[in-house]
């Protein structure tokens, strides 16, 4: 009888996985465009990859990017990225997607910057307590990864003012985004499976 169960366990998991959408298993990127900034700023979009450009306007390099995060849509911005308390940042998703941040560590944390509105950093983002590295031919500057605490739905993402480092109008900062789907989006999945389930038995 105990054979007699797993058996029929096996073929039970079998037939999930091929009434399953192979995409389900299939890794996901989040497609940005549409990316601009009411300054009249330039962003470019790649993919993050290990001794790739951290901006798209020098031959500075991203290093030491945590494994799990390479391959992940980057979002380049400027080495001359403006900011400030009116300045704000716009983009699609075509899907629902996590945003990460990382911030020059040689300046205030993002979360203790003036912001507007007042604390959108702490509210919506949280420190991932993992670093990727602005290098060569820069000297090696560590940079704070932080990560939205929930992913954005599909279609527009806003990320609002925040004041630029001390002494020099700029942000030093960039952008990647990662392919996550809310918790209602597996229940429906589940639910639509376990449907076709009984409809072939």
């Amino acid at each position: 009888m105990k054979n007699l169960s797993h058996f029929l366990w096996s073929i039970f998991v079998v037939v999930l996985l091929f009434l399953l959408d192979v995409n389900t298993f299939a890794v996901e990127l989040a497609e940005a465009t549409n990316i601009k900034d009411n300054v009249g700023g330039i962003y470019k979009v790649g993919a993050l990859e290990e001794g790739g450009k951290f901006y798209h306007d020098r031959q500075y390099t991203i290093t030491r990017i945590p494994k799990e995060f390479l391959g992940l849509t980057h979002i380049l911005v400027s080495a001359d990225c403006p900011g400030g308390q009116k300045w704000k940042l716009t983009f699609e998703i075509d899907r629902s997607a996590f945003v990460y941040m990382a911030w020059d560590s040689r300046h205030k944390r993002p979360e203790e910057r003036g912001q507007n509105p007042k604390g959108w950093v702490k509210k919506g983002f949280t420190d991932t307590d993992k670093v990727l590295f602005l290098d060569k031919p820069h000297a090696p500057t560590e940079y704070w990864i932080y990560k939205s605490i929930k992913p954005y739905l599909k279609g527009q993402v806003e990320i609002p003012g925040i004041d630029e480092v001390v002494g020099d109008p700029v942000l030093m900062w960039t952008l990647f985004l990662e392919a996550g789907k809310l918790a209602v989006d597996a229940e429906e999945k589940l639910t639509t499976t376990w449907s076709k389930i009984k409809e072939n038995h």
